[in-house]
């Protein structure tokens, strides 16, 4: 919609001579203007509204999930002289600038708060999206080559006959705060399997000229209210977005098979008991993996909530942000962080420190990762431990492996007396 005001300005003085055929421009011009007015406001009622839904969706399953999380932490410290890290906070790189742990804009691990993901420094300008692609002049673009399919073939109420209200799955690339792929399955009764989709998306590489592919985000809205069961890949060539494609689990070793703690760090769909790696409500997700040629991703949803309206029941679920990447990433970088006991108790001596890193195997986590134990002894940083200290700092040390896997640091447990 133009953004010119039609109606113009006349000198015309109270009772001044007016001729009919000026009174009716004027009035059509005061006409335009008030259509054009009715039609922004609509637009912006209707974004209003779109984005006000999304947060009401959100901010539900986002209360339970941050009771869940306190009570992990809590649980966690409460454990016998262990600390993690729990805060933004505690990433500490001005008390040492100037000093010989200086640490360089360079050295820098990157940290993404979103997804809670810390790794090597990335190189932006060799890093580049597979799906999102834009101006500054005209902002985002969806690229004609976006290719997306859904299979709603599965159990549960999302079924080939079901009442669907569904905004274009294109609008998951977007990341603009209105724009989400939101999918409501509405019924006249509940289902144990609840609602289930099969997500297709190719992997282009018309703008790249490379099928080379690291990175996989998406982001299950409602956020920590959608369960996410397999992550996908294949490298057909021309994949038909079907079933025939010859998929492979993204975590294709199986990395860290049945371990509690690794699942939402390990991409489901690749431990040796089908479903034991499910992503139960899911909150934004990103998975770095070693270079992979990959033509197509595919994602398995299942939403087992719904909401209660006029006598239907709504089981809505859908993606934000979604982006299939190749980052550019240095060889090593360095990070710190500061630890600080409870209760004023003091640290005599570190006794472990165990990194969670979920994209290494075990038997390379010694190549992935290192660390040093800093203590201040008077004012002075130091590597000798004084004794007593009312808290300490961990420098860490992450290193890329052999083929091209930048570890992800997910936490750091330490453990002193």
């Amino acid at each position: 919609m133009t953004e010119i005001i039609n109606t113009k300005k006349r000198d015309y003085q109270h009772n001044g001579p007016v001729e009919s055929s000026d009174y009716n421009s004027r009035v059509e011009e005061n006409y335009k203007d008030l259509v054009y007015l009715y039609n922004k406001a609509n637009v912006v009622d209707t974004k209003l509204s779109q984005a006000f839904e999304r947060v009401l969706k959100d901010q539900r399953f986002i209360t339970l999930t941050i009771q869940d999380l306190q009570d992990r932490v809590a649980a966690l410290e409460a454990a016998s002289n262990t600390l993690s890290i729990h805060s933004f906070s505690q990433l500490d790189y001005a008390t040492f600038v100037g000093t010989s742990f200086a640490i360089s804009g360079t050295e820098l691990l990157t940290f993404d708060p979103i997804y809670n993901v810390i790794t090597l420094p990335k190189v932006l300008s060799s890093s580049y999206s597979k799906l999102k692609f834009g101006s500054p002049s005209s902002g985002q673009v969806i690229p004609d080559f976006f290719k997306s399919r859904v299979d709603n073939s599965l159990s549960g109420v999302d079924t080939t006959g079901a009442i669907i209200d569904s905004t274009p799955l294109y609008n998951s690339i977007l990341d603009l705060p209105d724009k989400v792929w939101k999918r409501n399955v509405i019924t006249e009764t509940t289902s144990p399997a609840g609602a289930q989709i099969m997500v297709y998306v190719a992997a282009p590489s018309e703008s790249t000229g490379s099928l080379k592919t690291n990175m996989i985000k998406i982001n299950p809205f409602p956020s920590f209210g959608v369960d996410v069961i397999s992550i996908e890949f294949t490298q057909t060539s021309n994949p038909t977005l079907t079933d025939s494609d010859g998929w492979k689990p993204l975590n294709v070793k199986g990395l860290y098979n049945g371990e509690q703690q690794a699942i939402g760090k390990v991409p489901p769909g690749g431990w040796q008991t089908i479903g034991a790696d499910t992503i139960s409500n899911s909150g934004p997700l990103a998975f770095i993996f070693a270079d992979t040629d990959i033509t197509a991703i595919r994602f398995k949803l299942k939403q087992r909530n719904y909401f209660s309206e006029l006598g239907k029941y709504i089981y809505t679920y859908g993606l934000s942000d979604m982006d299939i990447r190749y980052d550019k990433y240095l060889p090593t970088g360095k990070m710190i962080v500061k630890f600080t006991p409870p209760n004023g108790e003091v640290i005599s001596d570190i006794v472990n420190v165990t990194p969670k890193i979920y994209n290494v195997p075990l038997s390379q986590i010694s190549s992935a990762f290192s660390y040093r134990v800093i203590y201040n002894d008077s004012g002075t940083y130091t590597l000798s431990n004084p004794g007593a200290s009312n808290f300490v700092w961990i420098e860490v040390t992450l290193n890329m492996l052999d083929d091209k896997t930048a570890p992800v640091l997910s936490d750091l447990i330490i453990q002193y007396e």
